[in-house]
């Protein structure tokens, strides 16, 4: 099949998927399920497995995930050479595998841990196991050829995602189609605003020196410096009053601040931030994918799009198990009644 039949077979076929998940208006219905089995019968369309509840919520997320690569593995395999940006979306994954793999080493186990089956994408050899180096040689993380300590673990795990992002961004900045620029626009909001939460979060919850924190953010280019794309927005607001909303309601990214309300002491968010990018990235990727039907990169718009409802699966899990009333359950995940009130959730 050549790549325009290809993008038309793949678009329809995702585009009916879409159809039937759980995204833009109908993420709230997620979270009007009573019970996990409900939830089980809403998401998978059959009767769930006779398992004790913790069993039964787990299976849910597990399988809801499962199907979710499967389906975008599927669709990179209808293309007789899918585009390199769309393989490297599983980078995300391969990266994941490589933590779990190295933190079972150094925890001294026996057995390969249960990983992300990622098919024929997977570049990672499992079958040299357990030696490290032989199971990242030749791949993009071949660095990772030593175990490292148990302190030096975290800081090579930020490595793996420095390297992920780095790979991302280069592999979409050499996208020659039309939908370019809105995946970049994607990609450069998503790594900014994780940069920003992180700052914050430093700075609130443990009172972190600037030329710490700012070993702590991901970058695009060589360093995290002034003229990296996702790390100069964070760089700028190190010194930034954490308590003065009239300083960032005049800011770049004001529509993700959490609102001022007279009379009450206020004070900057990152979990508000967070919530509200999750779903300002969902509405880019819905634009990415229903504007660009005939580029291959619409695939990544459907990625993000399901990867937000699988954020929603978990939390409407969490919230029936926790007895969390649906509304604020919701708002965990971004949506907000007065956005359904108004049309919103991109819907």
């Amino acid at each position: 099949m050549d790549k325009c039949g290809a993008n038309a077979f793949v678009f329809a076929k995702a585009n009916g998927i879409l159809g039937k998940s759980f995204i833009n208006n109908r993420a709230q219905l997620l979270f009007g399920a009573k019970s996990l089995g409900e939830l089980w019968t809403l998401i998978f369309r059959t009767q769930p497995p006779l398992v004790p509840e913790v069993i039964l919520s787990q299976q849910i997320e597990e399988k809801a995930f499962s199907d979710f690569i499967n389906n975008y593995v599927n669709f990179i395999n209808m293309y007789d050479k899918p585009e390199k940006v769309l393989i490297d979306q599983l980078l995300l994954f391969e990266g994941e595998n490589l933590k779990e793999i190295s933190a079972s080493l150094c925890k001294g186990e026996q057995k390969l841990p249960k990983l992300i089956e990622l098919g024929k994408y997977s570049s990672l050899d499992y079958k040299s196991w357990p030696d490290i180096k032989k199971i990242t040689k030749g791949t993009t993380f071949s660095w990772y050829n030593e175990l490292p300590g148990i302190h030096e673990q975290q800081k090579l795990d930020f490595k793996i995602d420095i390297q992920v992002c780095r790979h991302l961004w280069e592999s979409a900045q050499k996208e020659s189609g039309e939908a370019k620029e809105a995946l970049l626009e994607i990609y450069r909001q998503e790594f900014i605003i994780k940069n920003i939460v992180w700052v914050l979060r430093l700075r609130l919850f443990y009172n972190m020196k600037s030329q710490d924190i700012v070993k702590n953010l991901i970058y695009v280019t060589d360093k995290p410096g002034h003229s990296d794309p996702v790390a100069a927005p964070a760089l700028k607001i190190l010194d930034w009053p954490l308590d003065e909303y009239e300083v960032w309601g005049k800011w770049k990214y004001s529509s993700l601040v959490n609102p001022h309300i007279d009379g009450q002491v206020w004070q900057i968010d990152p979990i508000w931030i967070e919530t509200r990018n999750r779903m300002e990235i969902n509405i880019k990727a819905s634009k990415l994918f229903h504007q660009f039907p005939s580029d291959s990169c619409f695939l990544i718009g459907w990625y993000k799009m399901k990867d937000f409802e699988l954020s929603c699966i978990r939390t409407a899990v969490e919230s029936i198990r926790l007895n969390v009333n649906s509304q604020e359950a919701m708002n965990a995940v971004g949506i907000f009644s007065e956005d359904l009130h108004q049309g919103g959730v991109n819907g």
